[in-house]
């Protein structure tokens, strides 16, 4: 492994750091999932108070994130997941008049009380006179915390993260989306038509559109495969299922969420439903393998892409949903992107040279309080990182999470600084993740 700090120029005078990481193999890297931190509700709650309410106060309402203890699962019910099931009776029956919360279904008012008590309900509030509850899934967590001893850690790729974001009952901040794959086993699958990265076993490196129609899915004893005996519903075309017979099934991740027997599901943004017309026995609960990706000795798909086939990507190849646009269905992330060759922010791309090798690139972002320009990294635009990319090597790549979350860790120490500040000494703080990579 070899690691270089590169520092290129900026607009205004302004520079920008740069870490680039260099792996021997794709084996190498494995996928981390940091140990859940309680704090974690308290971070995002942060990052809403700090920052996306005051860039956009009239956007947001009352927003309630809420993580649910395991002693409190039972209150939920529902036959649903108890986190689901009690996102649903929170968005059923609370409402904030003013600053005060009116309840009128005393189970949820119950339930209110208990996770207030518990210290398992902020409330951070914009300009707008609506109540949005934001459930928060126990998957979050930080990489400094997490296998201390491994020798590389990064950032992963994206997850549910703002309100909007949170479409139905089954989104939960801290859920990552989109294909991710390792040996040949399909642990999330592709969704919305976006660029993924993926590593072949005969070790061909390329950028390519995966698509969710392409696998079976094995539910148990039954084998749906969309087109032929399944429908696939997903955003941004379904917000609900068309009106119609037969099983509908709604799947996050590798897991059957619900099971609803007619038309009109609401499609989760984090997942997608499958409708069956025939009989199956599926149940909510039921692990879901995906089939056909067998090939695959790494993959994941994120973002757009940086660099294919040698030559830098100059604009959004992928779609995205931008609430600025007033798009009538949301699909994550909401708050990306902004411009491609103008918005500036800590990026990280994971790809590979021209000997198929795998490359980290870490461009640190500018102090989201206090920034001292000229000091700090002015942070790097999508285009800035295509170039830069191209420029230290890397034939074909993808943009990974960035913003707050971007950093590379080596023996569990950065080399850059976080963007994400303490709004009272300005000192970085670590933004907690749902899955990150690392190398031991």
């Amino acid at each position: 492994m070899i690691s270089q700090i590169h520092i290129f120029p900026g607009p205004a005078g302004e520079h920008q750091r740069v870490q680039l990481v260099r792996l021997n193999s794709w084996q190498q890297l494995d996928t981390l999932i940091p140990a859940p931190a309680e704090e974690a509700l308290t971070c995002f709650a942060k990052i809403y108070e700090n920052y996306l309410i005051p860039a956009c106060p009239w956007v947001f309402g009352n927003l309630v994130l809420f993580r649910l203890p395991q002693e409190l699962e039972p209150m939920a019910g529902g036959g649903l997941t108890p986190l689901t099931a009690a996102a649903a009776l929170l968005r059923k029956h609370l409402r904030f008049v003013g600053k005060r919360p009116v309840i009128r279904d005393e189970q949820t008012a119950q339930l209110y009380r208990s996770l207030e008590e518990r210290g398992c309900l902020q409330v951070v509030r914009g300009k707008l006179p609506v109540t949005t509850v934001i459930p928060v899934a126990e998957k979050s967590g930080f990489l400094t915390r997490s296998a201390p001893a491994a020798e590389l850690k990064v950032n992963g790729p994206f997850f549910i993260m703002d309100p909007f974001d949170c479409a139905t009952i089954f989104d939960h901040v801290g859920t990552c989306f989109g294909l991710s794959v390792k040996d040949g086993v399909v642990h999330r699958p592709p969704l919305y038509s976006r660029e993924a990265l993926l590593v072949g076993k005969d070790g061909s490196v390329r950028v390519c559109v995966p698509e969710l129609t392409q696998l079976c899915l094995q539910i148990g004893d039954v084998c749906l495969k969309p087109g032929e005996n399944a429908v696939v519903y997903t955003r941004p075309r379904y917000a609900r299922t068309p009106d119609g017979r037969g099983k509908k099934l709604v799947i996050v991740g590798n897991r059957v969420e619900a099971v609803y027997g007619q038309g009109r599901t609401p499609v989760p943004a984090s997942g997608f439903v499958l409708g069956v017309d025939h009989a199956c026995a599926v149940k909510p609960g039921d692990l879901v393998t995906y089939l056909g990706m067998e090939d695959v000795a790494f993959g994941i798909q994120v973002g757009n892409s940086i660099v294919k086939n040698g030559i830098p990507t100059r604009k959004f190849h992928s779609k995205f949903y931008n609430i600025r646009a007033f798009q009538p269905v949301p699909y994550p992330p909401c708050l990306y992107p902004l411009k491609f060759r103008a918005s500036r922010a800590a990026r990280i791309a994971l790809g590979a040279d021209a000997a198929g090798k795998p490359m980290l690139l870490w461009a640190e972002g500018a102090a989201k309080l206090g920034h001292q320009a000229g000091v700090d990294s002015c942070g790097a635009t999508l285009e800035d990182m295509a170039r830069i990319c191209v420029e230290l090597g890397m034939v074909n790549a993808v943009n990974m999470d960035g913003g707050g979350s971007a950093q590379i860790l080596l023996n569990n120490r950065r080399s850059l600084c976080v963007s994400d500040r303490n709004a009272e000494d300005f000192s970085e703080t670590e933004r907690p993740i749902p899955m990150g990579f690392l190398v031991r």
